[in-house]
């Protein structure tokens, strides 16, 4: 391959590895904590639009993902409901809340990003963390349709503010084993059949298959 841009030397006979599964590009999403010409230009090409979701309160994420569904709509790609998106978030879980917030206190008030400002109690309040039971996470987790509309992807931030791995391991456990097949399930039930689901390689490449047959 040979390639020349405006920000690096040339590439001259590179080859990229892995090659492309089935020879089809992946899906390619664009991620934004605060910039719309992000959403913009993940509209404009018809790809997903990521919001951060996780630092700062869900007005702010409201305005891009509003504003890229109204593009996506605009450049000719779907309706606005359609458009695919993707949403970070961040959970702490134990069995119960009180042990979670006690356990995630001292982390949260000495985090690098939000330690020695709110109270954990307001943050959780203002922004997405979700300190609690995996009942907790999941009812709010289930607003972010409410706030965002149907969407396709949800990632988890699991390991931030210092927690040591054993901890991490037992969130993944309990967010595997108790938090991801009931909102799974939820969103399911919830979601249009007109709205897509997540893109995977799978239905992408059965896509095109299907494009490609004769009529």
């Amino acid at each position: 391959m040979n390639s020349e841009g405006e920000h690096r030397t040339p590439l001259r006979g590179f080859t990229s590895t892995p090659r492309p599964l089935d020879d089809l590009p992946p899906f390619v999403w664009h991620g934004s904590i605060r910039s719309p010409e992000i959403a913009e230009q993940a509209a404009y090409y018809g790809d997903g639009f990521f919001a951060n979701n996780i630092f700062w309160p869900k007005e702010h994420f409201q305005r891009l993902i509003e504003l890229y569904r109204r593009r996506y709509e605009h450049y000719g790609h779907g309706s606005a409901d359609q458009a695919v998106v993707g949403l970070g978030g961040q959970v702490f879980l134990r069995k119960n809340s009180q042990d979670a917030m006690r356990e995630f206190r001292p982390y949260f008030d000495n985090a690098p990003v939000y330690g020695h400002g709110p109270s954990l109690e307001e943050f959780t309040e203002q922004a997405p963390l979700t300190v609690g039971s995996p009942q907790e996470v999941i009812d709010k987790m289930l607003t972010f349709r409410e706030s965002f509309g149907d969407y396709q992807r949800q990632l988890f931030l699991m390991d931030h503010a210092g927690l040591p791995l054993k901890t991490v391991l037992e969130q993944l456990d309990l967010l595997g084993e108790e938090v991801i097949p009931v909102l799974r399930k939820e969103f399911d039930a919830l979601r249009p059949a007109h709205v897509p689901d997540g893109p995977t390689h799978a239905a992408r490449l059965a896509a095109r298959v299907s494009a490609a047959a004769p009529e």
